[in-house]
């Protein structure tokens, strides 16, 4: 609040003085000749009565004259020569017609006494340093009184200002209940509103996003068990001559199995309801276990998988989840691989970095975000054929982010994909 207070209050304090400022040079310029005549008519009565008594006198009597009238004014009086002054033309002319020459804004005035080059000066007392203070009190006096009113304006303001930071922050935090209740004074009340109507929606979408993920995950439960009965009953009665069907059977049971433990986890790691909690462990050691994990899916494939470079020694990680998004990356790269496929783990600025790249079709610039989106699938040469069903890549984004990163594609050097994902050091 502070800030803001100081900030206002300073953008206020030089609006005033330039406005005070602008206003008097503006209205000077306007008034200056009326002003000017209003003082010479006030001035004009005892500059005469001093020059009629000075014009009899030549130069060195008019000094002494001017000596003994001093006391009796309360005005500064001397003579002063005309080549001295540095007169203006227009300054000459009102000389010349008997008028007075007002200077120094209104404060000092030069009166002709013979039309000669002796001229007299009257000036008017210079203002008391008294005033002076006074005027710097009322000053500051102004500046305080406009300093407590804009404190009691900005006051609500900022109020309801860190009501609706506090709860674009709890929002922020997952927490979607999140609201903002403002008076119905308050200035920014519609803005509160379209923030209440913003929050709703996002909610009541989430909502059901999570009612259809974990629909689909529990429903699929119940036709997997039942499969899963059915085919200890067929291969308990005849497996010989049904070996291959109970085979594809179980292979779809796996699919379906590994679908579900796709969806809970995305799920689980979509609404916070997984805590990260990381470890610090092994680079090395942690890769190659992954890569050995996809070992026989790459040698059935006919695709050679290499650890190309690691880079760090140690790396703070949660490990079942990272590895599972790494294993996806190396599984997605498999499918679509001709040949090859290379796994690196580097040091990028502040955080860390795992690259896959394989010699595939590669993905098409407008498909590269799209397949980090659950369930969604590219047309051209990296579809439903290859198989998967939508989720390792949406779930390698998600763990990304969990750990504070992101996950892109581009090109890798053999003209397939490159996989990059990154997450942040945890100090």
């Amino acid at each position: 609040m502070l800030r803001l207070f100081l900030g206002l209050y300073i953008v206020l304090a030089i609006g005033f003085a330039g406005a005070i400022t602008a206003v008097d040079h503006i209205f000077t310029a306007i008034l200056e000749d009326p002003l000017e005549a209003y003082n010479r008519d006030a001035v004009r009565g005892p500059a005469y009565s001093l020059v009629e008594q000075l014009r009899p006198f030549d130069s060195v009597e008019r000094e002494r004259q001017l000596q003994g009238l001093q006391p009796h004014y309360g005005l500064q009086l001397r003579l002063v020569n005309a080549d001295a002054l540095g007169l203006s033309a227009r300054e000459q002319a009102l000389l010349a017609s008997n008028q007075l020459v007002v200077r120094q804004e209104f404060t000092e005035f030069i009166a002709s006494i013979d039309q000669g080059p002796q001229l007299l000066s009257i000036k008017l007392p210079e203002e008391p340093s008294l005033t002076r203070f006074y005027t710097i009190t009322a000053y500051v006096f102004l500046a305080a009184l406009v300093g407590i009113a804009l404190y009691f304006w900005v006051r609500p303001h900022w109020r309801d200002l860190e009501q609706l930071r506090l709860a674009a922050e709890r929002f922020g935090d997952n927490d979607l209940s999140a609201r903002l209740h403002l008076s119905r004074r308050s200035n920014i009340r519609e803005l509160a509103e379209h923030f209440n109507r913003m929050a709703s929606r996002i909610e009541g979408l989430i909502a059901n996003q999570r009612e259809l993920t974990n629909a689909v995950s529990h429903e699929l439960r119940t036709p997997i068990a039942r499969l899963s009965f059915e085919l200890d009953q067929l291969k308990q009665s005849d497996p010989k001559h049904n070996r291959e069907l109970i085979a594809d059977m179980y292979a779809d049971l796996g699919e379906l199995e590994e679908m579900v433990s796709e969806l809970l986890t995305y799920a689980s790691l979509e609404h916070g309801a997984t805590v990260i909690n990381r470890e610090t462990i092994q680079a090395h050691s942690w890769l190659d276990s992954v890569v050995g994990s996809v070992a026989l899916e790459a040698e059935a494939a006919g695709v050679q998988i290499l650890i190309r470079a690691c880079e760090v020694e140690c790396i703070s990680i949660e490990p079942r989840f990272m590895a599972r998004a790494v294993i996806n990356l190396l599984r997605n790269a498999i499918r679509y691989a001709e040949r090859r496929v290379e796994v690196s783990l580097v040091r990028v600025g502040q955080g860390y970095e795992v690259q896959v790249n394989d010699d595939g079709p590669g993905v098409p610039v407008e498909g590269r975000k799209k397949i980090f989106e659950p369930f969604s699938r590219l047309d051209a040469s990296r579809d439903r054929r290859t198989g998967g069903f939508g989720l390792g890549l949406a779930l390698v984004r998600r763990v990304s982010q969990s750990h504070g990163g992101q996950v892109e594609v581009t090109d890798s050097q053999w003209g397939g994909a490159s996989f990059r994902m990154s997450w942040a050091q945890v100090e």
